[in-house]
């Protein structure tokens, strides 16, 4: 039988690929699973901005825009540029507001990223 507690969830790299042929293109990302301190300190304070505004008849498509890419913001844990892979011309350190930059101008690596991010079973493995 195995220890429960020895199994824990990890961050991982996740290497972003071309939309138009699925191959990678030298960008990766750090993940925190979605377990992490990090996370869980943005849902909390994002839940707590809601109930303050006195629940879901609050909820808008804006609010949930923003919940998702703060979750996804808050999940990140760095990011390294490999071979030619640059954002305008540049291979940025990683901030906050780059990110959220980067994946404003291209929804495509926020769409990646949501989706990674969705895949628990990842941050388990090894």
């Amino acid at each position: 039988m195995s220890d429960l507690s020895s199994i824990t969830a990890s961050n991982r790299e996740f290497e972003i690929v071309s939309p138009e042929d699925d191959q990678p293109i030298g960008l990766v990302f750090d993940l925190r699973p979605g377990s992490s301190d990090e996370v869980k300190a943005f849902e909390k304070k994002w839940t707590d901005s809601q109930l303050r505004k006195r629940g879901i008849q609050k909820l808008t498509a804006a609010g949930l825009e923003f919940r998702n890419t703060g979750r996804i913001v808050s999940a990140v844990a760095g990011w390294t540029w490999k071979g030619d892979a640059s954002w305008h011309g540049e291979k940025p350190e990683f901030s906050e507001a780059t990110l959220r930059e980067v994946m404003k101008e291209a929804d495509w690596i926020r769409v990646q990223l949501d989706e990674e991010l969705g895949n628990e079973a990842a941050f388990f493995k090894s």
